[in-house]
């Protein structure tokens, strides 16, 4: 019922943008992070505009006989019409006052034709019945972000002059990710915008507890989405511990509804801090492991996107991915386990990227640090680790004497151990935690208050 009509365009408006080029130099600064070549809907027209950009970023003036040569140049001036074409655009035009405005019209045309052609991809996906429903609507779901999201192309090869220009003018800007609420760690890591961070320990000592106070954190702090994946354990289990960090209330109470009359009221008041303060900005999604996949995690983060956005915020960032964790995802029985884990890993270091969030991954240790006399982990005993240490731009490990030395003189207290950092230094420094309901307290100020940097 569509095939007979036409792709919405505006080529009034396209000619009105590069005749305003071509007569005010300086026009092309206002509309340059406004629109990209490909909304042009004539291919010509998109040559012309290129050449433009390209005279613009490297300080040169766009007028007609600037255009004209660098297209020459390159071969393509007969390609666009000629220099009687650029004459044309030149004639057209009496001003450049009105180019925001086109701007806008012929990114509004671009979008509609990606609508299209995205409903178009999903049509022929519906009729694909040799493809599982889940992959198919992943799939879709991902279409209809990317005809809706105006970050068109994040990626793009640019010569080394451009990204100096990025990195020096990123030195006036506040830092891309956030910390940890932690001194002695901050002072090692930042969770980076665009980077996978793992954090690795055995079981009950404090991994998914770390998971949740960054949630918490960041959450709380920054006022940025975070995404918890609990592949492990429930909803209502994970908000559970949410509970217990912020009432300070012991998590099996909670669990087994005994929490004692005299903290009721404590726990109430925490519950509606909860509310108020992070409740509509940590979201929680707990797909069992067996069924979690990355693409499953790409789809869950493009929707929670699609939610987010609003005419105030066209383009919302997630602050936060926080996954429990990952060995828990993918085939348990796999044949090569290791590689089945690496693979994850390397899609979680994808996802990061696109997205431009941190990624905490939590991760299990083997055994084998538990066979040694020093019971500290090691980065080669992530369990199934695959290319797990590889991906990772940063691993932290986790350890607690107490939980081996019930008489050692370190009680309460969790070393954590950055024992990878691509952008830094690498070093352990010590905290105060209390397993019972998932506090972590700074040493620093404190008479045992440690901290080696390598």
């Amino acid at each position: 019922m569509f095939d007979n009509k036409l792709p919405p365009e505006s080529i009034e408006a396209e000619e009105g943008i590069l005749g305003g080029i071509l007569l005010d130099p300086q026009a092309i600064g206002r509309i340059v992070d406004r629109i990209v070549p490909q909304a042009y809907y004539l291919n010509s027209h998109q040559q012309i505009y290129q050449a433009a950009l390209a005279l613009y970023e490297r300080g040169k003036p766009t007028d007609l006989m600037s255009v004209m040569t660098w297209l020459s140049e390159r071969s393509l001036l007969e390609g666009v019409g000629g220099s009687f074409k650029l004459i044309q655009l030149l004639d057209r035009t009496v001003s450049a006052v009105n180019i925001d405005r086109y701007a806008e019209l012929v990114m509004d045309k671009y979008w509609r034709r990606k609508l299209i052609s995205a409903g178009h991809e999903i049509i022929e996906l519906g009729y694909d019945t040799s493809s599982e429903l889940d992959t198919v609507q992943e799939k879709a779901q991902n279409l209809i972000f990317q005809a809706t999201s105006s970050y068109d192309s994040q990626y793009e090869t640019k010569p080394l002059n451009d990204w100096l220009v990025e990195s020096f003018s990123m030195q006036d800007q506040q830092v891309s990710g956030f910390d940890t609420g932690l001194l002695d760690l901050d002072e090692m890591i930042t969770l980076e915008r665009g980077e996978l961070t793992g954090i690795a320990a055995r079981p009950s000592v404090g991994k998914t507890w770390m998971g949740i106070w960054l949630a918490n954190h960041v959450a709380r702090k920054f006022q940025q989405p975070v995404v918890f994946f609990s592949a492990e354990m429930s909803g209502v289990r994970l908000t559970q511990r949410f509970e217990s960090l912020e009432s300070e209330i012991d998590l099996k109470n909670i669990v087994r509804r005994q929490i004692p009359v005299n903290r009721i009221e404590d726990y109430i008041k925490a519950v509606e801090r909860l509310t108020e303060t992070i409740g509509n900005t940590i979201f929680i999604n707990d797909i069992p492991g067996g069924s979690l996949t990355p693409i499953r995690m790409r789809s869950e983060l493009t929707k929670m996107l699609l939610k987010l956005r609003s005419k105030d915020n066209p383009n919302p960032q997630l602050g936060l991915v926080v996954l429990d964790y990952i060995q828990k995802l993918g085939n348990r029985s796999a044949g090569n386990r290791a590689q089945d884990v690496g693979a994850i890993a390397g899609a979680l270091c994808d996802i990061a990227k696109d997205f431009n969030v941190p990624v905490v991954a939590l991760m299990q240790i083997n055994r084998e640090s538990e066979k040694q006399s020093n019971k500290r982990p090691s980065m080669a005993q992530i369990k199934d680790s695959g290319d797990i240490e590889q991906d990772c731009d940063t691993i932290v490990t986790l350890y607690r004497d107490e939980v081996y030395h019930p008489d050692t003189p370190d009680q309460g207290i969790m070393e954590i151990s950055v024992v990878k950092n691509r952008n830094g230094e690498t070093g352990t420094c010590k905290v105060l935690f209390d397993p019972a309901c998932g506090q972590f307290k700074n040493l620093r100020n404190s008479s045992q208050a440690i901290c080696h940097y390598n």
